[in-house]
């Protein structure tokens, strides 16, 4: 898929197995963004949720099923205090305001959505092809509303906010390399070295796009089982593209888990930078 963006590192050598991963944006598209989001907000399958405060929690689920039901446009704090069952003055002592709180949901979601993407990677013996990365992102992608729909960049739901210079979906483009990665699978043995990995990107691309934007165009009700699209799509592309005798899947998850490793300190830098709350108090209303 359109993968994953990084620390600024050294680039990938196409016979060098482990090495990292940088670069300048690519092709920008869905995937693209998707990608970026995994490799962004992860760190370890073991990393605690940033906020354990279970008001605080509370709040940001109420946010995200306002935000996706009525837009973050439409949104105020008092449609949040009213679907969490707080105050308004309760939500305004966690968030200074609503692009706060939006921020820290952001944030939060991201986090949550790469740990389902990672445990699936790990879980499926194939976790470490192209099939698998695919099947294990589109799973992910399916069980977060808020996610899918900045993969999307649905404006009835984002609305203003992606206006915004600074917006966290911005600065997590910085830095992309979503064709060394492919060149990197294909230099471990997960991937096919004979087509080159700017057509399999492209590919992989129009497929992806397909699938997330087919809803504009055709009702869902007309289509087959999300599951078992996103499987026959995943087999198909290990069907084509693995090498011979099945590809090093083990070899491809490691080098999932080395860039998710050297998305922390680019996560934490821009967390701090940025202020994203942690229960900050504040009684502006």
């Amino acid at each position: 898929m359109n993968v994953f963006f990084s620390t600024p590192l050294q680039g990938v050598e196409k016979k060098t197995a482990m090495t990292s991963f940088g670069g300048q944006i690519s092709l920008g598209g869905i995937l693209h963004k998707i990608s970026i989001f995994v490799q962004y907000v992860h760190t370890t399958k073991s990393l605690p949720m940033p906020d354990t405060d279970e008001r605080q929690q509370q709040i940001l689920d109420a946010a995200a099923a306002v935000i996706v039901r009525l837009g973050y446009d439409k949104t105020t704090m008092s449609d949040i205090a009213q679907e969490a069952g707080a105050s308004r003055r309760t939500v305004y002592l966690y968030f200074k305001g609503k692009e706060e709180l939006f921020e820290a949901l952001l944030y939060r979601e991201y986090m949550l959505y790469a740990q389902t993407w990672l445990d699936h990677i790990e879980a499926d013996p194939r976790g470490g092809t192209l099939g698998g990365f695919y099947r294990a992102t589109f799973h992910a992608v399916n069980s977060r509303p808020l996610i899918a729909a900045m993969m999307r960049r649905d404006r009835r739901v984002v609305g203003n906010y992606l206006r915004k210079r600074d917006n966290i979906f911005t600065q997590m483009q910085h830095g992309v390399n979503t064709l060394g990665i492919f060149e990197a699978l294909q230099a471990v043995g997960a991937l096919r070295q004979d087509v080159d990995a700017a057509v399999i990107l492209h590919i992989v691309e129009m497929l992806s796009y397909g699938q997330l934007t087919i809803g504009d165009f055709k009702p869902i009700d007309q289509s087959p089982p999300y599951d078992a699209v996103m499987e026959a799509l995943a087999d198909i592309m290990d069907r084509a593209l693995l090498p011979e005798g099945g590809g090093n899947s083990e070899a491809g998850k490691a080098i999932l888990r080395q860039i998710t490793n050297e998305a922390r300190t680019q996560l934490t830098q821009i967390k701090q930078a940025k202020g994203i709350s942690q229960g900050a108090t504040n009684d502006n209303r």
